[in-house]
């Protein structure tokens, strides 16, 4: 079977257009019905059936059921050319949003060893976007931030950390005398927030739709430091994980009373059928490590804590 029959099939199973699909890959209208004469020969079953001037097609049962598990053969063998490009590499493709890289990739670094910080590459990503690209297989692995439960149907996540939220202030502003502030307290106020698709503006929003309000933001910016530097100048408050590494001098961080809070969690995931090569293994054995996880068996990662 042609990984290409497949491809033109899936094609026709959309546009249930002969002349459409012979557009969409250049080929000619016969290349294509060549190639639905093989599948149908192949697996011993009508899969389609032909209409007007043999241009459009239906498809039968059999052919349903072709296009469910051809749509994975597919998936899957884009995921498995992507992989075998990138294997001579032997690097580890891992996401990592701005936030997880400022308040929690510094101390992971710190007991990776010299090698595999060299062949670590990392792309900036929200914990949606990682999914979708680990899918694919356009990462390896991904640190991720979420607020609730991700499906695990296809990938491990391992949980690591979990803090509140809190609103940021200078050390001088009004609000900061009141040692605790909820969402309907700063309705009227100027924000500067983290920009993006992560999960920082989800929580965000939540909690601004509970308040009944929407947010008047002076600035956007994915650099957490560059917002706690305005932040610190009274040019408006912040909102942001409540962590250790992102202490600032001159800005406070107020702990939200608002009832049914978002939790910033924070874990790492990777696929299930990771196939690794012995140096993209050492550095995914040191991440696990590094997150006090625990290594994993030799080649394998673990499908549980």
């Amino acid at each position: 079977m042609r990984i290409t029959d497949l491809q033109y099939y899936l094609a026709l199973a959309t546009y249930r257009n002969f002349s459409q699909v012979s557009e969409k890959f250049e080929i000619s209208q016969p290349t294509v019905s060549l190639a639905m004469q093989r599948l149908e020969k192949e697996l011993g079953a009508k899969l389609i059936l032909r209409q007007a001037a043999h241009k459009n097609v239906t498809l039968t049962h059999a052919g349903e059921v072709l296009r469910q598990h051809a749509t994975l053969i597919v998936e899957q063998y884009q995921v498995a050319q992507t992989e075998i490009k990138r294997d001579s590499e032997e690097s580890l493709l891992i996401g990592l949003p701005p936030i997880i890289q400022v308040a929690y990739f510094p101390a992971i670094a710190t007991v990776l060893s010299d090698d595999s910080l060299a062949h670590l590459k990392t792309v900036e990503v929200g914990a949606q976007e990682a999914i979708d690209q680990l899918k694919n297989g356009e990462l390896d692995a991904s640190f991720v931030g979420y607020l609730d439960d991700i499906d695990q149907s296809e990938f491990n996540l391992i949980a690591f950390d979990e803090q509140p939220f809190a609103i940021l202030a200078a050390d001088d502003y009004p609000l900061v005398q009141t040692g605790s502030v909820s969402f309907e307290d700063i309705k009227d106020e100027r924000f500067i927030l983290l920009k993006g698709n992560f999960v920082h503006t989800q929580a965000f929003d939540q909690l601004a739709r509970a308040a009944h309000f929407h947010a008047n933001v002076l600035f956007n910016s994915s650099e957490p430091y560059g917002i706690l530097s305005l932040i610190r100048q009274n040019r408006g408050i912040g909102f942001m994980v409540h962590h250790p590494a992102l202490t600032f001098p001159g800005v406070t961080a107020l702990p939200i009373t608002d009832d049914d809070q978002p939790m910033f969690k924070v874990g790492f995931a990777y696929r299930k059928d990771i196939v690794l090569t012995d140096a993209q293994q050492q550095i995914f054995d040191e991440l696990l490590a590094a997150t006090k996880i625990g290594r994993p068996d030799h080649r394998t990662p673990p499908l549980e804590e």
